[in-house]
């Protein structure tokens, strides 16, 4: 019996480490995205020359996005933890970025044109 147990405890396994007190929560995320989402429509509208840096700041959104997932240790983990609600909160909390870039740019197209006399 002795020898079974010692064997049980030489055996390699996979073990999941928690992950979730150690990773944003998702309210978390979706605050963010929105956060930095408001605060480059209004950076936007009034100029354009912020898409300097809100267009890297995008990528650098999805790239963490990607990145943490892809994790061979840590993704898994999350996934396994959070389930695919947490994938959807990463890539939407990136999405609400992208959509800030995309109406910032809208809105400064609108406000120069109902300026512009010809």
């Amino acid at each position: 019996m002795k020898k079974f147990i010692l064997t049980l405890l030489i055996i390699s396994c996979n073990t999941y480490a928690e992950v979730s007190d150690k990773i944003p929560s998702q309210e978390g995320l979706w605050l963010s995205g929105t956060i930095v989402g408001i605060v480059l429509v209004i950076l936007l509208r009034w100029t354009k020359w912020i898409n300097i840096l809100a267009i890297p700041l995008t990528a650098i959104f999805f790239y963490f996005a990607y990145d943490t997932l892809i994790e061979p240790d840590i993704g898994s983990a999350i996934i396994k933890e959070q389930g695919k609600p947490y994938v959807m909160a990463l890539y939407g909390s990136a999405t609400l970025v992208l959509l800030g870039v995309i109406f910032g740019n809208i809105l400064y197209k609108k406000r120069k044109k109902s300026h512009d006399i010809f």
